[in-house]
């Protein structure tokens, strides 16, 4: 039996218009075409599809029978026609960003690792550094984008804003941020530091009125962590105080794991802009869905983490990839 995808679609096109004339001029083909068709699925089926009534066809019982038939077909031909368009469209390559440590505590890369999986042919490589090595890596082409906290002057760069981020001083407790008080005595801070961390700290101690009693009294760090998560974990620990972006301990001061020092005198939230950066040369980012905005805040878990704007645009195209073959469209 000889039958064919595009000989059904015709005869369900027939079924539903009643007449060839109406069911050609919806298939934009021609009227002796479709009357071709449905006379070919009658030799192959031994028996006549349709009876003329008046200008209307009727569908006999054969043509009912077929139809189950030919829709079945029909619908498994689509569902495999998408899933090879869907085939086709999956980006692959390669993508390459950096990003300070605290944007790993954001919901933002909590949706990004989650989203992934839904990328099978796109190889991520995500590195974790400190703003300057970010800035040198954008510059001599180690990553596609990045994500920085606070703006630099670079004409070779372009920054977007992202998101703002809050930052608090914390310890594991009161005792430990007694220096911070007026009547303290700064000298006896045991303060944690980690890398990147001088950006977190000039922007808290400038809003609460400490940068030059800090500066002066703070001669050295008591502890010094390679890595801000272990920074956070010292200070759980008893070692000291430490300025943190708000987000990535919000859950140890919700749970009393922490203690958060706060000015007797109104202060408001003091914020440093997250800006995604890509170099000036650099036409769009890689058009993957998941990298394209921050999440709105219904999806926030972390409040002080404050999204901004999309960024990307809907006409955004494709983003060339570091392989030879394939590009993100």
């Amino acid at each position: 039996m000889d039958l064919d995808a595009y000989g059904m679609r015709i005869f369900r096109q027939v079924m539903l218009d009643k007449t060839f004339s109406r069911a050609a001029r919806t298939l934009q083909i021609t009227q002796p075409t479709v009357s071709q068709q449905i006379g070919k699925l009658e030799a192959i089926l031994g028996g006549r599809l349709f009876e003329r009534v008046g200008h209307d066809l009727v569908p006999t019982r054969l043509a009912f029978e077929f139809q189950k038939l030919a829709t079945e077909v029909l619908d498994r031909v689509s569902t495999f026609e998408s899933s090879l368009q869907n085939e086709r469209d999956l980006p692959e390559g390669l993508v390459r960003y950096a990003m300070p440590e605290s944007c790993q505590w954001t919901p933002h890369y909590k949706h990004i690792m989650g989203q992934i999986s839904k990328f099978p042919l796109v190889r991520f490589e995500i590195s974790i550094l400190p703003n300057d090595m970010i800035l040198k890596g954008l510059l001599d082409s180690s990553f596609d984008f990045g994500f920085i906290v606070g703006e630099r002057l670079s004409p070779e760069l372009r920054f977007q804003k992202f998101s703002d981020e809050a930052y608090s001083v914390v310890a594991a407790t009161r005792a430990l941020l007694a220096p911070l008080e007026p009547t303290g005595t700064i000298e006896e801070l045991r303060f944690i530091t980690y890398p990147g961390w001088e950006l977190f700290f000039s922007s808290w101690a400038k809003a609460h009125s400490q940068w030059k009693r800090m500066k002066a009294g703070l001669k050295s760090a008591t502890v010094h962590v390679g890595t801000l998560a272990g920074a956070i974990h010292a200070a759980q620990n008893g070692a000291g105080v430490a300025v943190i972006p708000t987000h990535c301990v919000q859950m140890d001061l919700d749970l009393k794991n922490l203690v958060e020092w706060k000015s007797s005198k109104s202060i408001t939230a003091i914020f440093e802009t997250v800006f995604r950066v890509l170099r000036s040369t650099t036409l769009t980012l890689p058009s993957l869905p998941l990298l394209e905005k921050p999440l709105p805040n219904s999806e926030a878990t972390a409040k002080p983490w404050t999204p901004g704007v999309s960024l990307t645009s809907p006409t955004t195209r494709s983003f060339s990839i570091s392989t030879t073959r394939t590009r993100l469209d």
